[in-house]
């Protein structure tokens, strides 16, 4: 890890080295040849020359597979043996990890040519006797201790995740209880008109009309008359130029609904709702059913809740000494942030093993 490390930052000191002892030329913009119609897709897509396309799954090949040999690059210059170094896939693995954590997997051959280059540079610089630069060293050093910091701090919120994470079902039922209102889900039928709608007029809607509208449609399905039919008239009166959605059943769920929606918590099955007035349209609910949740369906994000507040408590109880100050007027916080606090047990560094293919995202 530590020459993976020095290799790397290396490359980029000594890049900044030089820039503080040579003024840098113009950059003049290359001549791109004409590409052949395949090449000028993939390059469109962002992949490198000579690399598979972006959609190419990655071959799962063990961990010690060499992805990358650099010939002339030596790990050793005094042994005796041939001058090459070898990039595995696990080593590129890691550099993604430390590097590029958010670049998707079919990106792995532009960081195979990111992660050589780094090396090839790194080694040429320690042959230019940059590595004996004090300025350099120095930020060696400091980049060191913040990978050391990172990889320790992981370590610790790693080995409180390995604690024993058995929870009980006693435990799981009282919470249960205590927390019954946020396992409260309802089933409504929501019937809604936009004001962002075709019109033969070619105009928009007039927001009194389409209130007028709703309010005899509340009446009317107060009644008990069909929301599909309804929400049919209220489309020709209103002479909207659209087919109108099909009024399914939703399912909320009291703790992941606020606003306008939570008040459908608050009728009787059968009863319908006032208007609403939406930023978007004015709509109407009528509430189906409403009841508890089975524990059984909640269960394991009960068990995901208590084991986060565990977690949560272990850091209190090991921090209860440390206290942090931040500079508010720099850092353009309002107060003082609690360190600590809830969210802690959930956050922080990088992970510090895994593979691109466990944790990729859309970005080539």
């Amino acid at each position: 890890m530590r020459v993976f490390v020095i290799g790397v930052v290396l490359a980029c000191a000594s890049s900044l080295i030089a820039q503080t002892n040579v003024v840098d030329p113009p950059v003049q913009k290359p001549t791109v040849m004409p590409q052949a119609p395949s090449q000028k897709a993939r390059l469109k897509r962002g992949a490198m020359p000579g690399t598979a396309p972006g959609n190419a799954k990655a071959p799962n090949v063990p961990p010690t597979t060499p992805v990358v040999t650099l010939q002339g690059v030596c790990k050793d210059r005094q042994a005796k043996s041939a001058c090459e170094t070898v990039i595995t896939r696990e080593d590129l693995d890691r550099y993604a990890i430390a590097f590029a954590p958010d670049v998707a997997e079919t990106a792995r051959g532009r960081l195979a040519v990111q992660y050589a280059r780094s090396l090839a540079f790194s080694s040429l610089a320690e042959q230019q006797g940059l590595d004996k630069n004090p300025m350099l060293a120095k930020e060696i050093d400091a980049q060191l201790k913040l990978v050391r910091m990172r990889l320790l701090g992981t370590a610790f919120q790693q080995s409180l995740q390995k604690q024993p994470a058995a929870i009980a079902e006693t435990e799981i039922q009282t919470y249960y209880e205590k927390h019954r209102d946020q396992y409260e889900q309802a089933e409504v039928r929501r019937v809604a008109v936009p004001f962002l709608v075709p019109t033969e007029s070619g105009r928009p809607l007039d927001h009194s009309a389409v209130k007028s509208e709703m309010e005899e449609l509340r009446s009317r399905a107060a009644a008990g008359e069909d929301l599909n039919q309804l929400l049919l008239d209220a489309f020709k009166h209103l002479h909207i130029q659209a087919t109108p959605p099909p009024v399914n059943v939703l399912t909320l769920r009291r703790s992941s609904v606020q606003g306008d929606e939570a008040k459908a918590f608050e009728l009787n099955p059968g009863e319908v709702s006032a208007v609403l007035d939406s930023v978007a349209a004015f709509a109407v609910f009528k509430l189906e059913s409403k009841g508890p949740m089975p524990i059984a369906s909640v269960r394991q994000e009960i068990e995901a809740t208590l084991l986060r507040e565990r977690m949560q408590s272990e850091i209190t109880k090991a921090t209860k000494k440390i206290s942090a100050q931040f500079n508010l007027q720099y850092l353009q916080m309002s107060s003082q942030p609690d360190l600590f606090g809830p969210g802690a047990a959930i956050s922080g560094p990088a992970p510090i093993r895994g593979s691109m293919r466990k944790a990729p995202i859309t970005r080539p």
